[in-house]
């Protein structure tokens, strides 16, 4: 009766075929992990700024998306769910006592435009003062990227209107 089963180089042989593979597919699936987590910042502070200027003009008053650095001075002023976060980026509204009532809250590592702090702030109308940004041409520019990735720009317009461009 012959002998079933494998040989220990044929086992190897798989062994080494199958760390090869490995090998090919490691730098592509860490391409699109990153990729995966700078769409992923781009969607939630899409959906930050959105909410604020569906807020604003629901409430009928100023909404402000702060924009705040890693290691800024005063970071005491950051929401509690920024805590170590790198970027941080929130929707307030004023209260009556002058404290910021937040309701939304972002973070990203990405941002790479502009450099430090800044803010938007969505009218009751839904159109935007973006005089806090880097103005550029009547619009504010925020620009994510990740390394070895072509970056993405989300431009707040004057009118309120977001728009995402990645670049080719």
């Amino acid at each position: 009766m012959p002998q079933r089963g494998f040989t220990l180089i044929e086992l190897m042989i798989v062994l080494v075929i199958a760390a090869l593979l490995m090998l090919l597919a490691a730098p592509a699936f860490s391409t699109f992990m990153a990729r995966q987590q700078l769409a992923g910042d781009v969607n939630q502070m899409q959906s930050v700024l959105t909410f604020a200027r569906s807020e604003a003009i629901k409430q009928r008053q100023p909404i402000t998306v702060e924009f705040s650095p890693p290691n800024e001075l005063n970071a005491a002023r950051r929401p509690d769910a920024c805590n170590d976060a790198p970027w941080c980026y929130w929707a307030e509204s004023a209260q009556d006592g002058g404290e910021a009532n937040v309701m939304r809250v972002g973070q990203t590592d990405n941002i790479t435009q502009p450099e430090g702090r800044f803010s938007l702030v969505f009218e009751s109308l839904g159109d935007a003062d973006i005089s806090d940004c880097d103005d550029v041409d009547g619009q504010c520019e925020i620009t994510l990227s990740e390394d070895n990735l072509d970056p993405v720009t989300l431009t707040v317009r004057v009118t309120g209107s977001l728009h995402k461009e990645a670049a080719q």
